[in-house]
């Protein structure tokens, strides 16, 4: 009886023990999540060609970014635990000359505010553009690291003005992201 009792203490000492080691192995993942979301300028009907000087013209473009398109998550992809977001950049890509957008604002769908807005971006002027950490921005980025651990994928909707239509512009998004992955699980 005593054997029984024993080797049945260590099938669950072992059991038990499995998990834990399950658990407690993870593995970090650092690596950069991109989108470039394509910016089409249009005139707008009230504008007069002959006449733009002073006219701003608004654009509005969407961009799904999923984490599986990254191939450092492909392994990973159903195994995320954390991600933390060290950073966010924006490059406007094929502003020449005067071209200038005048304000960019990003933001995520499912989550309140803006995570940046930056004005007088030109083709060297706030190109690329890193916003600084602030508190504001983190609490932003907290709420979209929640994101991308729930959802695997992020909205983004960058809406702004320019001086110049029409324009087909792209805007490179870059987030620095360290993963925690789960593989055993």
């Amino acid at each position: 009886m005593k054997k029984t009792h024993l080797l049945f203490g260590l099938l669950l000492l072992t059991l038990a023990s499995c998990s834990a080691i399950k658990d407690a192995i993870t593995v970090p993942v650092t690596t950069s999540l991109q989108v470039d979301v394509p910016i089409s300028v249009v005139v707008t009907k009230s504008a007069n060609l002959n006449d733009k000087a002073g006219t701003i013209y608004n654009f509005t473009a969407t961009k799904v970014l999923q984490v599986a398109d990254n191939v450092d998550m492909t392994s990973y992809i159903n195994k995320i635990k954390s991600v933390d977001l060290r950073g966010v950049s924006v490059t406007i890509a094929t502003l020449t000359g005067t071209d200038q957008v005048l304000t960019l604002d990003l933001s995520v769908s499912g989550i309140t505010g803006t995570l940046f807005s930056v004005t007088n971006i030109g083709a060297t002027l706030n190109n690329p553009f890193t916003p600084t950490i602030t508190t504001d921005v983190q609490a932003q980025l907290n709420q979209v690291e929640a994101k991308i651990v729930s959802d695997r994928a992020l909205t983004i909707t960058i809406t702004g003005t320019t001086n110049n239509a029409p324009l087909s512009l792209t805007a490179k998004l870059a987030f620095d992201a360290k993963f925690t992955c789960a593989p055993l699980d």
